[in-house]
């Protein structure tokens, strides 16, 4: 064998075990933990839609929820219920949009206190605190002209180790409705509407590169 040919082999072996090691040590690198994003980096914009039921006085309804996130932290929502033409509950449909912020993820992500397990992170960081305005149609009426006042605080339980995917959200909302704010009706907390929602969500990052926009126009 030429000398040529010798050290081309030796070069080819020698680029061979560069490769296997640096695999070798990326492979290392992951296992040594979470990074704790699990795909939430991956896009600026967190979007959700999902349905499910809705409970609140008199029976279930129909319930339908999307939201958008930027930087899966904070942004806008929309809440639909709707009794499908049942008798059971007082409210026969009801519309909500408002803001809602999940303040976790990011502190918690910036203090290194993402360690897993993912879903573990996923849910907790998924702590949700909405405010927003709502209308009703009660049984036999039609929308209220007036929007009354809700909060609502939700979770959602990823079924995957990744922020893409399908989600259980739960969520709890507190209506006060128009007419105790003008005293038209008297205020009892425990009169005022109460929803807890069930929905099955899918979530998926966007990288819609809100944050790099201007750099991108001037290009």
């Amino acid at each position: 064998m030429s000398r040529a040919r010798v050290s081309a082999a030796r070069g080819v072996g020698l680029a061979v075990l560069l490769v296997l090691g640096s695999s070798a040590a990326t492979a290392q690198a992951d296992d040594d933990g979470p990074d704790g994003v699990y795909g939430r980096l991956d896009g600026d914009l967190d979007v959700r839609v999902g349905a499910g039921a809705a409970f609140a006085r008199g029976g279930p309804a129909l319930a339908a929820h999307a939201s958008l996130l930027y930087l899966s932290s904070a942004g806008l929502y929309a809440h639909y219920t709707d009794a499908l033409g049942t008798d059971g509950p007082a409210v026969t449909r009801s519309i909500a949009t408002g803001v809602v912020i999940e303040p976790l993820f990011l502190g918690r992500f910036a203090t290194n206190l993402e360690h897993g397990p993912a879903r573990f992170d996923l849910g907790l960081d998924s702590f949700a605190l909405g405010l927003g305005a709502f209308w009703e149609a009660p049984r036999g009426g039609t929308f209220s002209a007036e929007p009354g006042f809700e909060f609502s605080i939700g979770l959602g339980f990823p079924f995957f180790a990744n922020a893409t995917g399908p989600v259980l959200g739960v969520r709890g909302a507190l209506r006060v409705r128009p007419g105790a704010f003008t005293g038209a009706a008297p205020f009892h907390l425990i009169d005022q509407g109460a929803l807890l929602s069930v929905t099955l969500t899918w979530r998926h990052i966007v990288p819609v590169h809100l944050v790099d926009v201007a750099d991108r126009l001037e290009r």
